[in-house]
């Protein structure tokens, strides 16, 4: 996996997050964050799409799954034929920031749903994002068509 950080997990990175979004949402709007995000998934996290786009969605998996290990989040992993679910039970990101009584801004999840959707445009695949509230989404990933 090429997205893989090593070292000291430093997650007031979460607090910069959280507020980069925010000044960008109040001063730019959605439309312009929401570009922001799509631009991530595509040009920093290039190889991610180019292997969805090859109809492989195991780097996808590997880069959700490292980073909630290493955060120390609380997730399922299921699959079932060509759908895979990431059902996200605590998301460290969002209960730092609770912990630590920040407000999390309204458009934060919002990154993933708009990086998922952006990953799966033009590929095999149709990626689902349902954001539950309280740290916690279901990601679906499901393959329709060869």
């Amino acid at each position: 996996m090429r997205y893989k950080e090593s070292g000291e997990v430093h997650m007031d990175f979460h607090r910069t997050t959280n507020g980069t979004i925010a000044h960008l949402r109040k001063t730019h709007g959605d439309q312009f964050l929401d570009e922001v995000f799509r631009h991530t998934a595509r040009e920093v996290y290039r190889s991610i799409h180019e292997d969805l786009k090859r109809g492989d969605p195991e780097q996808l998996i590997e880069h959700l799954t490292y980073f909630l290990d290493r955060e120390k989040g609380e997730y399922a992993l299921e699959r079932e034929g060509e759908t895979i679910r990431f059902i996200v039970r605590k998301c460290p990101a969002i209960a730092y920031l609770q912990e630590r009584g920040i407000e999390v801004d309204p458009a934060f999840c919002r990154q993933t749903v708009v990086m998922n959707q952006a990953w799966s445009e033009g590929t095999p695949f149709e990626i689902s994002t349902e954001v539950l509230g309280g740290g916690r989404c279901v990601q679906t990933i499901r393959r329709v068509r060869s």
